[in-house]
């Protein structure tokens, strides 16, 4: 009798075994691909709104302010500013392939970074007094004959 149940019970774990193989048999597995490599100029400025060479240097920026500075992590928090997505969207991107809690962790370390004074006064400017204020609407309505605009958010105007 006990050598008929032990029967049983290497043709159970088999059986399990036999099932684990398959569903990994089926699995998909990505490799993250390389941004800078496998996207030309347009389809990279189109995924993270800015050209590589100015990623590059943002990158280069950046590293001093991060705790993990890398390619990666800047990379998916541009995504994430460019399409407003949802973090796991992201994380399931091929450029990133990271969990939605990684992908939360770049997004706040990168954010950081840009928000430091040395960074963000660099890339970010607001007329201080009504004058510069004027200044700036009289040269996009002579720019673009537009008037009343102070200032242009990711080719939305304000």
């Amino acid at each position: 009798m006990d050598s008929l149940l032990n029967l049983n019970h290497l043709q159970m774990i088999r059986n399990l075994e036999e099932l684990e193989l398959e569903r990994n048999e089926n699995r998909r597995y990505y490799t993250a691909e390389n941004a800078f490599d496998d996207l030309n100029d347009h389809q990279f400025i189109k995924k993270f709104r800015l050209p590589k060479q100015n990623v590059r240097d943002l990158i280069h920026e950046l590293s001093p302010f991060m705790i993990h500075p890398t390619r990666r992590s800047v990379l998916t928090a541009l995504r994430f500013y460019a399409s407003g997505s949802y973090q796991q969207d992201i994380g399931e991107n091929r450029a990133s392939l990271m969990s939605q809690s990684a992908v939360s962790q770049c997004i706040t370390e990168v954010t950081k970074a840009l928000n430091q004074p040395l960074v963000f006064s660099k890339h970010v400017y607001f007329p201080r007094t009504i004058d510069e204020l004027n200044i700036v609407r009289q040269k996009f309505f002579e720019k673009y004959r537009i008037p009343g605009i102070v200032g242009i958010v990711d080719g939305t105007t304000v």
